[in-house]
């Protein structure tokens, strides 16, 4: 079988965190690896960039096919307009290369407009995965700004689609109902988690390797730095802490530097300045010692398709306090592995915080069932549903 995997802005072997560049890209990334290592070929077309420098060293097994469609500084809202010639130069690559694909698996809004295209052209199905939809995110967050055709694509989209691949129960019940589409079109497979990479280690080596103070109460959030992931709802709960000696790690990407001056705003405010620490992004072999330096990792997020940190945090071994949005409850398990938060304001955080915080017990308990949660949500289970799929697609 061979794959032609669509995902127009998010080039795969970006680092997590930059600008458009976040559990998206590290889904595709794993896919493609797994489905490779199981006979499958797999090309990954995405648009040509200017953000060599932000690229992960890795040894990746699959081909990724860079499409110059528009400037190389594009974002995501800029690029609908030249989707048509993106279209185009991935059936010259096609033609050129002399290569059939069996099915189409797109990524994102933008590359669905993409994947129907290809489809009238080379007669192949098309399953799409969305990863975020705009009404839901409008629902949760209505400060959030898209392109205003992104809606109307998404409906027809999902009609159009022989499959979709839905990350949580919240986005197959919301497609359902809002799209009106049949629920045997639409399939629950959730992202996995590489048990190997994210275990727990010792804490203290785990400092040692970032140079972390062994003595200091520690809470992370990981995350792309936009409004949309709630951070100045951790920021004034760290604030209203009893115990002050506490300190926050934000790892993600400083590209927003909007968002970044409004936080560092907010934290001079807060008188938080000594306390909070922006580390920008780093790299996935990295991200573990900060996963296993840290006492909570707390999601604040008003709407996560699925919220891959979280998961990468359990596996590590590490409670997780979250907002109950999305994707969310599928990973965190109330009371069991962490805490799930109906409410955005910062008063529950800081229940939840200082439970946590000062109970090592409990902190243990939780991340050990973390642990064992993250276990049954391996990428071997995920990958052997989407071959099944996409064997039943291409049989038809």
């Amino acid at each position: 079988m061979r794959i032609a995997l669509i995902s127009v802005h998010g080039d795969p072997i970006l680092q997590a965190g930059g600008k458009d560049a976040g559990g998206m890209n590290i889904y595709i990334r794993e896919v493609a690896e797994r489905l490779v290592d199981l006979g499958i070929d797999v090309d990954i077309f995405t648009r040509m960039h200017d953000r060599h420098e932000e690229i992960e060293e890795f040894s990746n097994n699959f081909n990724v096919v860079y499409i110059k469609a528009g400037k190389e500084s594009l974002d995501k809202l800029g690029i609908y307009s030249h989707l048509d010639i993106f279209v185009d130069q991935v059936d010259k690559y096609r033609k050129a290369s002399n290569k059939i694909y069996d099915l189409i698996y797109a990524h994102y809004w933008l590359s669905g407009v993409v994947a129907l295209k290809l489809k009238k052209m080379w007669n192949k199905p098309v399953v799409t995965s969305f990863h975020t939809i705009q009404d839901i995110k409008q629902e949760a967050f209505p400060f959030n700004i898209d392109n205003p055709v992104r809606g109307k694509e998404e409906r027809y989209i999902s009609k159009e689609s022989d499959s979709l691949v839905v990350w949580s129960n919240h986005e197959k019940k919301f497609i359902e109902d809002k799209f009106k589409i049949n629920s045997a079109n639409i399939e629950i497979i959730p992202p996995g988690i590489d048990v190997d990479l994210f275990k727990p280690s010792d804490k203290s080596e785990a400092r040692k390797m970032i140079n972390l103070n062994q003595d200091i109460k520690t809470i992370l959030y990981v995350g792309r730095l936009e409004r949309l992931k709630g951070l100045d709802t951790l920021l004034e709960a760290l604030s209203q802490l009893e115990q002050k000696d506490i300190n926050l790690l934000v790892v993600g990407g400083l590209y927003n530097l909007e968002e970044v001056s409004r936080l560092k705003r907010i934290c001079r405010n807060l008188d938080l300045d000594q306390r909070v620490h922006f580390l920008g992004s780093v790299t996935r072999s990295e991200l573990k010692y900060y996963y296993n330096s840290s006492d909570v990792c707390v999601l604040p997020s008003y709407y996560e398709s699925f919220g891959l940190s979280a998961l990468e945090a359990a596996a590590c071994g590490v409670p997780v306090i979250a907002s109950k949005r999305g994707g969310l409850s599928s990973i965190v398990l109330d009371k069991k592995t962490g805490y799930l938060l109906q409410w955005r304001c910062p008063g529950p955080f800081v229940d939840r915080l200082e439970t946590l915080i000062s109970n090592k017990g409990l902190r243990e308990t939780m991340g050990r069932a973390a642990r064992n949660h993250a276990m049954s949500l391996s990428w071997d289970k995920s990958i052997n549903q989407l071959k099944d799929l996409f064997n039943k697609l291409t049989l038809n």
